[in-house]
């Protein structure tokens, strides 16, 4: 029996609460559904514009843009993969292009899970555990795990700490843009992978999936982030451990001997301090304890380390020491905690991500009597070799831009407070820690933050500039950041034009450009200009 499929009445919808990376309310009704490329061929056949979406927490990419930027189209409809509590596996024989936002096909001989837009990677993880073997996993590994669908993920280049693009393990991706969804695969993907949606809709993904070692482990150990030798000797020693060799065919064992290190994040002691002051036990005990190993150890930052291995974690930990200096790099282990899997390892990763956490959640709520307030966070990743000296460079360049948002933060006057919060990558193959500054400031301060945040910007394009310099004369790559091309037009911006871009970013500029050129003005409304 043939189903027919279901007129959607677009002027019926509720409103989106959306705001552009301006902070201005977006005029957008939002739909929620399980087949994208209906949706999205209903949308556009009504002469609608398009704004994929996730979370809904904000429009990150969308860019400020005028309304006359939508002004021939009925309006904007922000659409929404369903997600579900429990995914529904469908058939090995089943096609991408057929799937909807809840459903799995795995196709075990071939080492692959093809996903709907609307789960989220514990979710592919977890069928992938119950249905292939309980080692198998997509080596997506993102700090929002079980939050981040995985058309959103794919749609921003998303990267955790393992600093892996979708695309290292893609296979294909299905795109909605108005007419039949479309299959694409090897260098097409960068159509799509990190567009933010302005070349179309994320509609279902295949990765290949691999075995890795079944015990999972957590590190913390304190450190000095003014220290940026001692930091940079830490990261350079850990180097070997953090080399993802994947094996030449899907569904084989990870490489890189009996531990890997899937990640290195940096949690300042301030952060967990704000931490502390909100989170319940039994997370809060252990970032107490946490917070004592820093004051313990003379230190303001925590260096956590997670892996996997076939050791337990006492056993990893001396794997990774040093025996003529018993040390991990030259850092002490006298004061570091460690975790293994399971419930351990769901504190670990609280503590972790509960940090930035309120961070993000702090700068988007206005308090009672001030105005709302405005943050900025760094995001540019950079693939380092196995260097202390040029790795140091590098964590001067955030150490001395700390410095100076500080400096800021002493001079702000009555009235308004500058805040700092520092967390998230250390890894060699991915060095990109957010420096999360947000602006607090009464009503009737508009010139004051106005000034602060043109001193804050000011010092987050100089920033910029400082590791791209760190990064050519050490001999380090940038690679981007984490929301995708929206990064490498800010770095162009912060650089002056692109034609001061590496030539790599350069080329995926170019690329980006080309792509939504060449998309229909339904999706591409929402770019920057300057890929327009």
């Amino acid at each position: 029996m043939t189903i027919e499929p279901v007129v959607i009445d677009f002027a019926s919808l509720t409103r989106a609460q959306l705001r552009d990376d301006g902070g201005k309310p977006l005029e957008a009704m939002l739909l929620q559904t399980d087949d994208i490329a209906d949706a999205v061929a209903q949308a556009v056949a009504g002469n609608y514009a398009v704004m994929p979406t996730g979370g809904l927490t904000s429009a990150i990419g969308s860019f400020e843009y005028k309304s006359d930027a939508v002004g021939g189209f009925a309006g904007v409809v922000a659409i929404r993969p369903k997600g579900t509590v429990s995914p529904h596996l469908v058939d090995a024989d089943t096609a991408p292009e057929n799937l909807k936002t809840d459903q799995i096909c795995i196709r075990r001989e071939a080492g692959t899970i093809a996903v709907g837009a609307g789960l989220t990677f514990t979710q592919v993880n977890a069928a992938l555990a119950d249905h292939v073997g309980g080692s198998a996993r997509v080596l997506v590994d993102l700090t929002s795990v079980g939050s981040a669908y995985v058309g959103g993920v794919v749609a921003t280049g998303a990267m955790g700490p393992l600093r892996m693009r979708p695309s290292s393990t893609l296979e294909a991706v299905v795109v909605a843009d108005g007419g039949a969804p479309r299959l694409l695969t090897g260098a097409e993907l960068d159509s799509i992978e990190g567009m933010q949606g302005w070349t179309g809709m994320v509609v279902s993904a295949v990765f290949r999936f691999y075995e890795v070692p079944p015990a999972e482990f957590g590190l913390v150990l304190p450190v000095q982030g003014t220290d940026v030798d001692a930091v940079a000797g830490l990261l350079a020693y850990l180097e070997p451990w953090t080399r993802v060799n994947l094996p030449g065919c899907s569904g084989g064992r990870l490489g890189n001997g009996d531990t890997v290190l899937n990640g290195v994040e940096m949690v300042s002691r301030d952060s967990l301090d704000a931490f502390i002051k909100h989170a319940q036990d039994p997370a809060r005990s252990k970032a107490q304890g946490l917070l004592q190993s820093c004051e313990y150890a003379n230190a303001d930052m925590l260096a956590c380390i997670t892996g996997w291995s076939e050791q337990s974690v006492d056993d990893v930990l001396f794997s990774l020491m040093d025996p003529e200096t018993e040390t991990i790099g030259g850092v002490m282990i006298e004061f570091g905690v460690g975790f293994s899997s399971g419930a351990e390892m769901e504190i670990f990763r609280a503590i972790r991500e509960g940090a930035p956490d309120m961070a993000r959640t702090k700068a988007r709520v206005t308090p009672e009597g001030r105005m709302k307030p405005w943050s900025t966070s760094t995001d540019v990743n950079i693939s380092a070799p196995a260097d202390s000296g040029a790795i140091a460079a590098i964590l001067t360049a955030y150490a001395d831009y700390r410095a100076l948002v500080r400096a800021i933060a002493e001079q702000a006057g009555e009235g308004l407070e500058v805040e700092l919060s520092a967390y998230g990558h250390l890894s060699p193959h991915g060095i990109d820690p957010h420096h999360r500054v947000s602006i607090f400031a009464d009503l009737g301060r508009d010139a004051q933050l106005e000034s602060l945040r043109q001193a804050v910007l000011d010092g987050k394009r100089g920033l910029i500039r400082d590791l791209v310099r760190a990064a050519q004369n050490g001999g380090a790559v940038i690679t981007g950041g984490e929301k995708g091309v929206p990064s490498l037009v800010e770095i162009a911006r912060a650089l002056g034009g692109e034609e001061h871009l590496p030539d790599e970013l350069r080329q995926r500029l170019s690329r980006a450009r080309q792509a939504v050129g060449a998309a229909p003005l339904h999706f591409s409304f929402r770019a920057p200009a300057e890929l327009r």
